[in-house]
């Protein structure tokens, strides 16, 4: 249940309460069936004109920033793209707490989706053409979270619209 992601050693988890309320907490002391994560000690910063509106986009415009900043698109990176967006969609794992059977179907169906316009925050992901189907949907490179600037939104990016400057951090 929820969502987790942690930046600059900074934890948020996020769930869904009553109301369709979120629920943002600080709190390590959580469960998740599975975590992928890097220790970096130095980024690799662009700033860039961004301009994406969907999941494959926005792949391809961490592909170019992580080749024009000199990283290796054949091996696994952690990006950040903070700044402005038009539109974040983003969903939150909401299941019921007495179902133990967990399957597609039903990870579809536990999505809470939340949608935010003009609204400021970071992407965070993973990048990597090696886990595909592992830490990433299967035809997709990435798996990326967003936070937004305040904290009181955090969830799985379903999708990204921005055609503003953002600034872009690849992992070294």
């Amino acid at each position: 249940e929820g969502e987790v992601t942690i930046i600059n050693g900074k934890i948020f988890t996020s769930k869904v309460v009553e109301n369709n309320t979120i629920e943002i907490k600080n709190d390590w002391n959580i469960q998740s069936p599975f975590a992928v994560y890097a220790y970096i000690t130095d980024w690799r910063e662009l700033e860039t004109e961004a301009n994406f509106s969907n999941d494959d986009e926005l792949q391809t415009f961490i592909e170019e920033m992580a080749i024009k900043s000199g990283t290796d698109v054949s091996k696994p990176f952690v990006f950040r793209i903070i700044g402005s967006f038009d539109t974040v969609d983003y969903h939150i794992i909401s299941k019921p707490r007495d179902e133990k059977e967990h399957n597609h179907e039903l990870h579809d169906k536990a999505k809470k989706h939340f949608s935010l316009q003009n609204v400021t925050g970071e992407l965070l992901g993973f990048y990597s053409k090696n886990h595909e189907g592992v830490f990433t949907h299967r035809g997709h490179y990435i798996h990326t979270h967003f936070i937004d600037e305040a904290q009181k939104n955090m969830g799985h990016l379903e999708k990204a619209k921005t055609n503003r400057k953002v600034k872009v951090l690849i992992s070294k």
